[in-house]
């Protein structure tokens, strides 16, 4: 590692150490990361200058004398960012603060037309151009890999160029389930835990890991994918190619096609016949037994569930008392609806978008 790199890489540290435990002194810093005093007061003099950490008090002396120790926080609420957050049901426009309070938002319907988005994300844009100044950089979410040519749903190559020059900021793109699973760590409840799976039902089925604090992606950021684990070999053709994959079976649209109903997801739910009773359990059913293989596999610590099947406490509850049958190593406070449900359109836009241009930002 050359110096810039370990540089770099100091200043991450103190980032996400102060995002994880909040405000602390140039000392405590330097303590807990094992770096020299005079390395953290150079760091932080510099992030102090960028505007990423400001001053915010004295620690408490607890009776000692001399003076107090200056305390250091971020500054995540002053800097906002421009999220894009695609889903089977629709594409929501953000404006949030990179603290992950939302400013302004607007969804779309679903298209798979690149060129709308950019008109109506820059519509969107010159509506709150008072806010422009401090928005500094764009995450867009997608469903499917960011790596491929065609980034899953828009068939477009150098999609982040393409966004970057027609929003004139910088662009990163995220897998949607991997953005919120970013948003965890970076928000939620998973900011302080070990490894965590994540799962995601409705409309479709996603998942995704934290190991050592970090999104695990693989090779080619479709690790740990249990929406295209093969569950009927003799099912219908999935997007990914194959044949039976469990989102096939279980996705918002595969349950109202099998209940034969034209009533929506929420409409159904909230109606349940003993048919749909019976249908739901099923699916259900095959969900957790995918997620337990999962969670026995890679020994999580903790299972984190979200999307719209999860508006539904009988899904959830089930689901949870499913996977609890299934591995008797899990218990209840290991598996949770997440708390930050409500904000899953656009907080993964604000969490890749922190990630790259504030905590993982170079100089």
């Amino acid at each position: 590692m050359n110096l810039q790199s370990l540089k770099t890489e100091n200043r991450s540290l103190i980032l996400y150490t102060l995002n994880r435990e909040g405000a602390l002194s140039r000392k405590e810093l330097a303590a807990k990361l094992g770096l020299t005093p005079a390395a953290v007061t150079k760091i932080c003099a510099a992030l102090m200058d960028e505007g990423f950490i400001r001053e915010c008090g004295a620690a408490d002396s607890e009776g000692k004398t001399g003076r107090r120790e200056i305390l250091l926080e971020l500054t995540l609420d002053d800097k906002l960012c421009f999220g894009i957050n695609a889903e089977k049901d629709g594409v929501t426009l953000s404006i949030a603060a990179l603290s992950g309070r939302l400013v302004a938002k607007k969804r779309l319907p679903f298209t798979t037309d690149i060129n709308e988005v950019i008109r109506q994300g820059s519509a969107f844009l010159q509506q709150h151009a008072d806010k422009r100044a401090r928005i500094i950089g764009a995450g867009v979410c997608i469903i499917g890999s960011p790596d491929e040519d065609d980034f899953g749903i828009w068939k477009e190559r150098d999609l982040d160029k393409k966004l970057g020059g027609a929003f004139a900021m910088p662009v990163v793109i995220e897998n949607n389930v991997k953005a919120f699973a970013e948003g965890e760590l970076l928000f939620g409840s998973s900011k302080n835990t070990g490894a965590v799976l994540f799962l995601k039902w409705g409309p479709g089925v996603g998942s995704a890991i934290i190991a050592n604090g970090r999104v695990f992606s693989g090779n080619d950021s479709s690790a740990t994918e249990i929406g295209h684990y093969i569950v009927n070999p003799a099912g219908q053709k999935c997007r990914c190619g194959r044949y039976g994959c469990l989102e096939t079976e279980v996705s918002e649209d595969a349950i109202l096609s099998e209940l034969g109903t034209k009533q929506t997801l929420d409409e159904t739910l909230k109606n349940c016949d003993n048919d749909t009773v019976n249908i739901l359990d099923h699916k259900i059913n095959m969900v957790a037994l995918a997620l337990t293989n999962t969670a026995t596999i890679l020994n999580t610590d903790n299972i984190v569930l979200f999307g719209t099947m999860f508006h539904n406490d009988f899904v959830a509850d089930k689901l949870i008392r499913q996977c609890l049958r299934y591995n008797a190593n899990l218990s209840r406070d290991m598996l949770e609806v997440s708390p930050l449900m409500d904000r899953v359109d656009y907080i993964g836009s604000v969490a890749v978008a922190a990630k790259k241009f504030f905590f993982e930002s170079e100089d």
